[in-house]
């Protein structure tokens, strides 16, 4: 059965397991940063970001999405690690505010949530730049919120999200 709707314990397991992912890729984020200057540690950052964000989560006990994101987005932001974690904490950020209230969300909310993200990140960067985790961010967001059907559950979502970043290619890298 699909999931049709991401509450706190969905969006906890989630958030966990993408540390692993983001761990096994460490090396690849490393060497894809070319702006302002290829200095090698995007992925590092990025991870040590999100592993912040999991430890504020990882003894929750709730099944409220908003609380969940709130306290992951909030363990980001303390936890932040160079530019690229400071604007991925700044997304979870924008998302949070675009869940406040929210037990449960479909497929809809949470993608409205996400353009919510993504409009805080780049209001977060003085000067956005395109070619960073901006426009991968911004570009994934618009491609799965376009791709919304009556019929779209969370697992769709997701996988309109994944498919959209595995595509974009990046120029200097």
């Amino acid at each position: 059965m699909e999931t049709i709707r991401i509450d706190g314990g969905v969006i906890r397991t989630l958030l966990m397991g993408s540390v692993c992912g983001l761990r096994a890729r460490i090396e690849e984020i490393n060497d894809l940063n070319v702006f302002p200057v290829p200095d090698g540690d995007t992925g590092d950052n990025m991870t040590r970001t999100i592993e912040s964000g999991v430890a504020a989560i990882e003894g929750m006990n709730t099944d409220n999405l908003a609380e969940a994101i709130r306290a992951f987005s909030r363990g980001m932001l303390l936890g932040a690690r160079g530019n690229s974690g400071v604007i991925l904490s700044q997304f979870f950020l924008g998302v949070a505010c675009g869940l406040e209230n929210v037990k449960a969300a479909d497929a809809y909310t949470f993608a409205e949530a996400l353009r919510v993200g993504v409009r805080h990140a780049y209001h977060a960067v003085v000067t956005p730049a395109e070619g960073t985790i901006l426009t991968v961010a911004r570009e994934a967001v618009e491609y799965a919120h376009k791709r919304l059907t009556p019929k779209s559950t969370i697992k769709t979502l997701f996988a309109d999200l994944v498919n959209e970043i595995s595509s974009i290619r990046f120029p200097n890298a």
